[in-house]
């Protein structure tokens, strides 16, 4: 058996030994003439068997949960092997390549959301109905799927979520409401910049690599209104720094 996991709108796959390190920037306070962004995890509610610090949240009856600036584990990804990034890495748009000044130092990005990937398979899709690149990784699990949050405020109680056999999770850094339309550029990837230890100037890639539409079913894709994803609100790929 396995599981799937979409990562949706902004978030840097940093090259690390054994695996990769997915940053999700913190953009709940962008420059203003950008849409702020919010971490989340998703999934079908009906896939939740226990959900443990979100008890007074509305929408996580509804299988969204939102995510405080954190780190995560996902059970079966976190545990050395072996990971193929042959068909991700390359198509991903590269920040060191929109501004050579571009490093990343783990210890001092701003982050909402960060989490080690050390086996599976990750690779590169344009997500369904719009122009972003997204990815999925797709991991060899058998059993309920353990998620765990840790808080970077120590003062705040971890969290976890548990998911039946199986579920297709999404993890998305997106605005809120997503992204009816296709047009509505407000150069995202300046949000990206949190991630870097120095000074540095992130555009949006005039192009994307041409990639497969994802074949995802996730409740995510396949609501009456698509998220419709611009470039602007791509996956990126970034080295070691």
């Amino acid at each position: 058996m396995t599981y799937k996991v979409q990562f949706v709108g902004l978030v840097c796959f940093m090259r690390e030994n054994g695996g990769r390190f997915a940053l999700l920037p913190d953009g709940r306070q962008p420059p203003a003439d950008i849409d702020p962004h919010f971490a989340s995890i998703i999934v079908d509610a009906d896939a939740v068997e226990e959900a443990v610090g979100w008890e007074n949240d509305a929408e996580a009856l509804n299988g969204r949960f939102a995510l405080p600036a954190c780190s995560l584990t996902i059970e079966g990804a976190d545990v050395a092997g072996t990971l193929d990034t042959s068909a991700h890495d390359g198509p991903l748009p590269q920040l060191k390549r929109i501004d050579p000044n571009f490093e990343i130092d783990p210890a001092s990005a701003k982050t909402i959301a960060r989490l080690h990937i050390r086996q599976g398979t990750l690779t590169a899709y344009a997500i369904p109905g719009g122009a972003a690149v997204m990815t999925q990784l797709e991991v060899t699990f058998d059993g309920s799927i353990h998620v765990t949050v840790t808080p970077d405020d120590a003062s705040s109680p971890q969290r976890s979520l548990r998911f039946a056999p199986g579920t297709e999770i999404a993890l998305a850094n997106m605005a809120a409401g997503g992204y009816a339309a296709l047009d509505q550029q407000n150069n995202h990837f300046k949000i990206y910049e949190v991630l870097s230890s120095q000074p540095v100037s992130l555009t949006e890639p005039d192009t994307l690599a041409a990639l497969d539409e994802s074949p995802s079913e996730h409740v995510l894709f396949t609501r009456a209104t698509p998220i419709g994803l611009s470039t602007g609100c791509s996956n990126t790929g970034c080295c070691a720094g």
